[in-house]
């Protein structure tokens, strides 16, 4: 075994040392009294490490619709254990030498990073329902945006970026704060906004792009971490939430990164398409929707598939 592969191994007994050691906390009374966001993220790490979803996108939804867990602490709770979990992701990624496309990333965190705040901002006021559906269609989008790409075994896809000047320079940069702003809305989002982009309008393969969307995610969830603990909102019930998801997230998001490196692209797709799925589902049975949040929620699915449905037609990138 190499000196990086036994590194990738030793990595999570370093965080649960510092995690046990943790000053003022009692760890593991809190996944005794959580035991239920600690089963969740179980599952939610794994998928974070081996698809283009945060863990987020599966704390998310089942925080707010199965725990009555309120949508602000869900969101908070979702950048805060990215930032552990999807952070062992990307030093799994780095240590294996998985390739990352640096300059994609470089101008996605340089538009998703500012954005934040005004997310942040936006989520005060929004009613908690409407919170919680702009998730789904956001989420909905995206299997559409899949789908398209997939119709066509024989499109072509790229390996890396085609090229990188001005024009892609501002796409990447603009959707960037698309994804910034949603992110600091949901907890999540910018990663499957920026992977449409990377797997419609560029072309990218699949497997190519999710490692590249989890660097992204982490330097951006590392930013919004900084900014919630800088504002004085890391305190309880989040901060007990994030002690019980920490011991399982720094397993699940590197072993999630491994066995994405030895999927197939195909059950990729179809991975993140049964998931998104059963979130329309849950949500068309649990969330009530007044007659104006149902047709904002239409109308910003429909702005999605637009502007996805014209990547998808481009051809510039072939």
């Amino acid at each position: 075994m190499s000196i990086r592969h036994l590194a990738v191994f030793l990595l999570p007994p370093l965080v649960w040392l510092i995690w046990y050691f943790l000053p003022d906390s009692p760890p593991l009374e809190a996944i005794t009294r959580h035991w239920r966001i600690t089963l969740t993220m179980a599952f939610g790490s794994f998928i974070g490490g081996a698809t283009s979803e945060a863990g987020g996108a599966v704390a998310f939804p089942v925080f707010t619709k199965l725990l009555g867990i309120p949508p602000a602490h869900a969101k908070l709770f979702s950048i805060a254990t990215q930032s552990i979990g999807m952070g062992s992701g990307f030093l799994t990624i780095l240590l294996l030498r998985i390739r990352v496309e640096w300059r994609a990333v470089f101008w996605v965190v340089l538009g998703s990073v500012p954005m934040l705040p005004v997310g942040f901002f936006l989520s005060t006021w929004l009613p908690s329902s409407a919170v919680r559906i702009l998730f789904t269609v956001v989420q909905c989008s995206f299997a559409l945006a899949l789908w398209w790409h997939n119709r066509d075994p024989d499109r072509n896809r790229n390996e890396h970026l085609p090229r990188i000047e001005a024009l892609e320079k501002g796409i990447l940069l603009v959707f960037g704060m698309i994804g910034g702003l949603v992110s600091g809305l949901l907890g999540s989002g910018l990663e499957i906004i920026v992977f449409s982009v990377l797997v419609l309008l560029f072309r990218i393969c699949e497997k190519a792009a999710t490692p590249t969307v989890i660097v992204m995610m982490v330097l951006t969830s590392w930013s919004g971490f900084a900014m919630i603990v800088g504002a004085g909102q890391f305190v309880p019930p989040v901060s007990e939430y994030w002690l019980a998801a920490i011991p399982i997230v720094v397993v699940g998001g590197p072993l999630g990164v491994y066995v994405c490196s030895h999927m197939s692209r195909m059950l990729v797709v179809r991975t993140l398409i049964v998931l998104i799925l059963a979130e329309l589902v849950s949500s068309l049975l649990l969330i009530p929707l007044s007659r104006e949040i149902a047709v904002a929620s239409a109308a910003v699915f429909l702005g999605f598939s637009c502007v996805y449905y014209l990547m998808y037609r481009s051809r510039r990138y072939v």
